[in-house]
């Protein structure tokens, strides 16, 4: 039986923790971080990444958004994307599977790196979605709020 808990559930969250919550809401939910790496970008200022080890799931905090939850990211086969395990299918699997939800076009970009030398993301616009492949499997999924391209603003998700 599926745990409804673990279903990415696009524009919103995951196991109770919804986008826009502040760090002391997050923190109450899935407790303390294991581990904490702060990023720092000349236009959109510091961001905060929150590393879970227990659930498999990464969190981040922007200080463009008062350091509210502007992402998420899970690479556990246990976590579920629209009813579907995703995580460790190759990435012809995945598109296919893309294509069936009909989330929106999907652009595929080599970023490959000497560090990770076959890495790719799929990122599809309209979902806020990125899907992260490692030697042709998926070993990521990281989604945040939708956005307002009108307003040019995260669109919250009602709490």
């Amino acid at each position: 039986m599926e745990n409804p808990d673990k279903n990415v559930v696009l524009g919103q969250g995951i196991l109770g923790v919804s986008f826009g919550m502040s760090r002391d809401e997050v923190k109450s939910i899935l407790g303390e971080p294991d581990e904490i790496e702060t990023f720092e970008d000349e236009e959109e200022g510091e961001s905060v990444a929150w590393h879970f080890d227990e659930y498999e799931l990464s969190a981040t905090f922007d200080e463009a958004d008062d350091y509210r939850l502007t992402s998420l990211a899970v690479s556990s086969p246990d976590y579920l994307f629209e009813g579907v395990n995703l995580i460790g299918l190759s990435t012809e699997e995945v598109i296919q599977q893309l294509e069936i939800m009909d989330l929106g076009d999907v652009s595929i970009e080599e970023i490959s790196d000497e560090e990770i030398p076959d890495q790719q993301v799929a990122t599809i616009i309209d979902a806020s979605l990125n899907l992260w492949f490692e030697g042709g499997l998926l070993t990521e999924i990281q989604w945040g709020p939708y956005w307002d391209e009108e307003e040019e603003a995260y669109i919250w998700p009602e709490k």
